[in-house]
């Protein structure tokens, strides 16, 4: 190998999409081209939930992202092609309150292995990384690089974000994926992705034999001082109780959903709107065991939808000030005879929060964060004030 070199580069979060300011450490080996890049981030939150056996905490926790490490490698030009391979493991920094020993942080999360091949075709992708359904907004929303959301005062591991209270996470899933050229700003993908099955513990209580299908439209553009990108997101899957477990059904469950968004910067300002409609999406998960109910023939799917809103405005290039506001909703489920053994089961859900964050860039490779979130829903009703920050290379 040579010797290492500096080069700056966006950093590599969230399946490599997510820019922010870095310096990627970066080197040869023979015609192959490898980087490292990364962040690490930790937040001092200070909560107060509105619920009798709730009060106040004090917590340092990480935000939405944990702590990414990330290898890539970039192969020679050969025949039109080149490849591409990543690793990203994401390790947690914080715990659980009530962990003994505080070892609940000690969990690594192995978030993406893929390999890409790239040449007038476009790209094919084979691996674990990013999900298309979700993505515009969980990469557009303010507070992935910030705290947003929390499922508890003391819990451990990452914050929520805005999923649950705007969009259902992306979440990280194996899959074989095309991705096509450019074409003037505008570019479609669609995957064949491993399918999410309902479960009761460690018994799997669904079966599925077809692929979950996601796709994803991009269309971006420059004017005069501002930039507009719109996207859109569909999502699909069939799955068909096998009589197991606790949840023994032989019914069926059909997940579909469509997200949509914009993003538009004119010089100092920004505004990003998401929103998304579907059925059987859970309001954290894609395929959620709460987002159906069945009986022991056949099942019903909830109705699902949220959206949010996001405006902001940066100081000198540095400095972003932001306000947001998002909720999620499932309703419309009911049956008689339902498997938890009640007479009529209905899941009617709605989260709510309002963020107003900073967020500074205080050189290349260090950001300062300081939000508030009012939230209300499934996680209680919680407010946090949350300081912290983060280092990127």
């Amino acid at each position: 190998m040579t010797q290492f070199k500096k080069s700056k580069l966006a950093a590599a979060v969230l399946a490599a999409s997510v820019a922010a300011p870095a310096s990627a450490v970066s080197w040869s080996a023979g015609d192959w081209e490898v980087s490292y890049t990364g962040t690490i981030n930790l937040f001092y939150n200070q909560l107060d939930q509105d619920n009798v056996n709730a009060g106040n905490s004090a917590h340092l926790n990480e935000g939405l992202l944990p702590a990414f490490h990330t290898m890539k490698v970039v192969s020679p030009s050969a025949n039109g092609l080149t490849g591409t391979a990543q690793i990203s493991f994401a390790p947690d920094a914080s715990s659980s309150k009530v962990q003994g020993q505080n070892k609940g942080g000690g969990q690594i999360d192995m978030r993406e292995v893929f390999f890409n091949v790239d040449g007038g075709f476009g790209t094919i992708s084979v691996g674990r990384t990013l999900s298309l359904f979700s993505r515009g907004a969980i990469l557009n929303d303010m507070t992935l690089f910030g705290v947003g959301a929390m499922a508890g005062v003391d819990g451990g591991g990452t914050s929520l974000g805005r999923i649950a209270f705007g969009y259902t996470y992306a979440e990280f899933h194996t899959r074989m994926a095309w991705k096509s050229p450019d074409m003037n700003g505008f570019s479609i993908e669609a995957g064949l992705f491993d399918p999410q099955e309902g479960s009761q513990g460690n018994t799997a209580t669904f079966e599925s034999d077809t692929p979950q299908f996601q796709v994803a439209a991009n269309y971006s553009t420059s004017f005069d001082g501002g930039s507009v990108a719109v996207w859109a997101e569909g999502i699909y899957q069939e799955m068909t109780g096998r009589n197991a477990g606790a949840f023994n059904t032989t019914g069926e469950v059909t997940t579909t959903g469509i997200s949509v968004g914009l993003n538009v910067n004119a010089g100092a300002l920004g505004f990003v709107a998401s929103f998304y409609d579907g059925e059987a999406l859970g309001s954290v998960r894609q395929v959620d065991t709460n987002s159906y109910q069945c009986t022991a023939t056949t099942c019903s799917e909830a109705e699902a939808d949220g959206y949010y809103i996001q405006g902001t405005y940066t100081f000198n290039g540095k400095t972003k000030v932001g306000l947001s506001y998002g909720e999620t909703n499932q309703d419309n489920v009911s049956l008689s005879g339902a498997l938890n053994n009640t007479t009529e089961t209905d899941i009617e859900r709605s989260n709510e929060m309002t963020t107003v964050g900073v967020y500074h860039d205080v050189n290349s490779w260090l950001k300062v964060v300081a939000e508030y979130n009012d939230q209300s829903g499934q996680f209680g009703e919680i407010s946090n004030i949350a300081l912290g920050g983060f280092i990127f290379w």
